[in-house]
């Protein structure tokens, strides 16, 4: 996870004039740092750390959004991904019953970090209007798309019943996890590297 800190930063150094844009942005890579940590000790002592980790992670969603807003104003459909999805989730996961989240009021702080991601991810849509840097544009959308997928891979890992009720090493769960890991790190990745392409 440290990497792709140190990729943004590379890559603010190399642009030898540090903008609020790119602070921002770093300061959102550094939060999902964090965040990886305290899910890898929710693993060992509880739920809190799960819990703590799901603030951490939205407080970096919070930073790209200011980052974000930094390039451009407030566009309506910057809103079309939590209108798509979140109404989805709330119909879908109760009504199927195949979803476990204890304690239940969990369901309710994994919506209000969804509605925050998938925010982010319609104010990245924004940046199609920089079609004279279209690298920028490409890394930008492209990651918060990928990081958006993670946490929906994540989501059934963590609380889809059929998944849970797998064993560790089940070739499933081990394919879930791989891919959840797999967009969450380009992702990133690919955020870090669009401070190099900033306007």
């Amino acid at each position: 996870s440290i990497l792709f800190v140190l990729t943004g930063i590379f890559a603010l150094s190399e642009r030898r004039s540090g903008s609020s844009y790119a602070r921002l942005v770093i300061i959102g890579l550094s939060l999902g740092f964090a965040g990886d940590v305290l899910l890898e000790l929710a693993n060992l002592k509880g739920d809190l750390y799960f819990v703590i980790g799901l603030v951490t992670f939205a407080l970096g969603h919070v930073f790209y959004l200011i980052a974000f807003f930094r390039m451009s104003r407030f566009l309506w459909f910057n809103l079309i991904p939590t209108a798509i999805v979140i109404p989805a989730v709330l119909v879908a996961v109760p009504v199927s019953g195949a979803f476990e989240f204890v304690p239940p009021a969990l369901f309710y702080a994994v919506i209000a970090y969804g509605v925050i991601l998938t925010f982010m991810v319609g104010k990245s849509f924004s940046y199609a209007a920089f079609k004279d840097n279209p690298a920028f544009v490409r890394l930008t959308i492209v990651g918060a798309i990928l990081f958006a997928i993670s946490d929906i891979i994540l989501l059934f890992i963590l609380f889809f019943k059929p998944v849970l009720a797998l064993p560790r090493e089940s070739s499933v769960k081990q394919l879930l996890t791989v891919c959840n890991l797999l967009t969450y790190y380009v992702g990133q990745g690919l955020i870090a590297l669009s401070l190099r392409k900033e306007p």
